[in-house]
């Protein structure tokens, strides 16, 4: 059943900003309009998991406020988000099942079985699968195959990859959202994920390319090739270290090492060490060493890239990605960035382009955001889900009722 109006809401829960976008889906090819969309500083949030529930669920509340408030007469009911974390991780999966039907041709009740099977990896009791994907199915030996229903032959396979989360920081997750006034989540994303939605092309996807997505504390990783996501990790590094590094070298407050890290961020790949000044509380002047400021900012941004290449390297894609690394997130933003990834990780490294969103193009730290709703128009025309194995479908269940039970 679609949703009224064609309507779709997203929120980005990031440990920087909390997003929230209402966006109305057009005909295909046409640009959504962006109905309404909000960011408010975020609190509650530690590397991307959420430490403080009320603080969050507050925080979420006046993001939809404002959404319901320029929306209206809709009202926000349901949402897709995002997750984030180092706990998040990817593992290969394998399943193998013998063909039911007696005419051996592939039914999709095959495919949903081996899928099933595929999912028997070693993981811990606190931790849970979020979604499985199939990277190639295999037929009576036969690899590399996409659409295999209708197929015939005796043995079915699956090679896949199985995005597992630790449990308790999902369920928390979905907790706040859901307490902070929605009545449904829809999806949960992983953020890198999200973001590859928005910014990857096919030609991409399928010749081998890696999001980074840069956030507050976090750094997320996705890889491609083929077609299929090849690997998933989410780093516990993120472009506020930087600002903190900064502060550190320079002995300044958080607000004024921002500031320094946005106006001077490019001297950090120039080596350029002079005198500098900025104006703080419009009356006072701070004059700063740059060598400082460069030692700091150059020495985080280089544990990040050095930290996407071990994660390459694990797969065997450093140096090796035809596509190349395609930039995203707020800490993208900081000039000069792209050639000084080049050298790092010595491939071709570009900056996203967000389409189709008006008025959103120039700012990648929408990616995220704008991937929930592109995830959210794929799910038009199907049956709403939460998660594959119905787990977040009975917490939320339990809640609402919690919640009718204390509501007066």
């Amino acid at each position: 059943m679609a949703r009224p109006q064609n309507i779709i809401s997203a929120l980005d829960i990031g440990s920087g900003y909390i997003k929230g976008i209402v966006v109305q889906s057009k005909k295909e090819g046409q640009e959504m309009a962006v109905l309404s969309v909000v960011s408010v500083f975020s609190d509650g949030i530690k590397r991307g998991v959420v430490v403080d529930g009320e603080v969050v669920s507050d925080k979420i509340n006046q993001v939809l406020t404002k959404l319901n408030n320029e929306v209206r007469p809709h009202r926000i009911r349901e949402v897709f988000i995002n997750i984030g974390g180092a706990h998040i991780v990817s593992e290969p999966g394998h399943g193998a099942v013998a063909i039911s039907r007696a005419d051996q041709r592939v039914s999709q009740d095959d495919v949903d079985r081996v899928m099933e099977e595929a999912k028997a990896i070693n993981i811990t009791s606190n931790q849970e699968i979020l979604n499985i994907l199939p990277r190639e199915f295999i037929v009576d030996s036969e690899p590399g195959l996409k659409d295999v229903v209708g197929m015939k032959g005796i043995k079915l396979e699956v090679n896949a990859l199985a995005i597992c989360v630790f449990s308790p920081f999902l369920n928390k997750l979905v907790e706040t959202v859901i307490s902070a006034g929605v009545e449904k989540v829809n999806e949960v994303i992983p953020s890198p994920i999200a973001s590859a939605q928005a910014l990857l092309s096919p030609q991409q996807r399928e010749l081998g390319t890696a999001i980074i997505d840069i956030g507050a504390e976090t750094t997320g990783l996705a890889v491609y090739e083929d077609r299929n996501l090849i690997h998933l990790a989410i780093l516990p590094v993120g472009s506020a270290h930087i600002t903190r590094d900064i502060a550190i070298a320079l002995q300044v407050d958080i607000s004024v090492a921002e500031e320094i890290k946005n106006k001077f961020g490019s001297y950090i790949f120039q080596n350029k060490t002079k005198k500098e000044k900025i104006i703080i509380n419009k009356t006072e002047e701070f004059v700063f060493d740059t060598k400082k400021m460069i030692k700091a900012g150059r020495a985080r941004v280089s544990e990040i890239f050095d930290l996407v290449n071990k994660e390459l390297k694990k797969i065997n894609k450093q140096e090796a990605l035809p596509a190349g690394i395609v930039l995203t997130g707020g800490g993208s933003k900081l000039p000069g960035i792209v050639n000084f990834a080049k050298n790092e990780l010595k491939l071709p490294v570009k900056k996203g382009s967000i389409k189709g969103f008006l008025g959103l193009e120039d700012d990648l730290s929408y990616s995220v955001l704008c991937g929930l709703v592109l995830s959210g128009l794929q799910e038009e025309g199907k049956e709403s889900r939460i998660l594959s194995n119905g787990i977040v479908s009975a917490l939320v269940s339990a809640l609402r009722k919690t919640i009718k039970t204390f509501t007066p």
